[in-house]
């Protein structure tokens, strides 16, 4: 009787070890498929992360061309027909234009940037909640 009773201890251990790798087994399973929201997270984290990238380069363009602006081309045929076109005010209605145009490009730089920081803040914090 003993021995009988040692074969049914064994077996049921038998048997936990064979459910604990069952369902060990299908944790791993569910594992395997792709995580859509961890892609999709990490995606938009990634793009967001490049705009800023790109607009930052882009707002220092624009605060160079603010600071040092463009000469501005000045058509010597232009001036040698028309004696009444002054060469200095087209230059520097040149110069006051690029100045315009650099003023609008930080603009757009830091409005792009005001909407892309906290869309990547947001979805990389969502992205760190679920690495945990």
């Amino acid at each position: 009787m003993a021995t009988t009773a040692k074969k049914t201890a064994a077996k049921k251990k038998s048997a936990t070890k064979t459910v604990a790798k069952k369902s060990a087994v299908k944790e791993e399973v569910a594992h395997q498929g792709v995580d859509w929201r961890s892609l999709y997270l990490y995606a938009v984290s990634l793009i967001t992360l490049l705009v800023c990238l790109f607009t930052v380069i882009s707002l220092i363009n624009r605060g160079l061309d603010l600071i040092v602006p463009d000469a501005g081309y000045v058509d010597p045929y232009a001036a040698q027909n028309d004696p009444k076109i002054d060469p200095e005010v087209i230059k520097q209605a040149n110069i006051d234009q690029n100045r315009r145009n650099a003023i609008r490009g930080i603009t757009s730089s830091l409005v792009t940037l005001l909407v892309t920081v906290p869309v990547y803040l947001y979805h990389w914090k969502m992205v760190r909640k679920i690495a945990r």
